[in-house]
């Protein structure tokens, strides 16, 4: 083993740690605004296709039809 101290270089330490972004900050960071553009246009879907989509899923669904396939709620039977 070496004797004597561990160079700093090698150690990481002396790097100046910034404190974090408020939410304010955060948000006026270029990289938030690309991010948040991207995804508003990511997930702007049309209500039309969406429902096209949902219904398409229902139809191929392996639980369709099945009342004990994983996921059913169990029929409650009034007394």
């Amino acid at each position: 083993m070496a004797d004597g101290p561990i160079p700093m270089e090698e150690t990481g330490a002396g790097e100046e740690i910034r404190p974090p972004l408020t939410a304010e900050e955060f948000e006026a960071q270029p990289e938030f605004a690309h991010f948040k553009t991207v995804m508003k246009r990511l997930l702007a879907v049309p209500k039309s296709a969406l429902d096209r989509k949902v219904r398409r899923a229902k139809k191929r669904s392996p639980r369709a039809g099945n009342p004990n396939a994983p996921g059913r709620k169990p029929k409650v039977v009034s007394s």
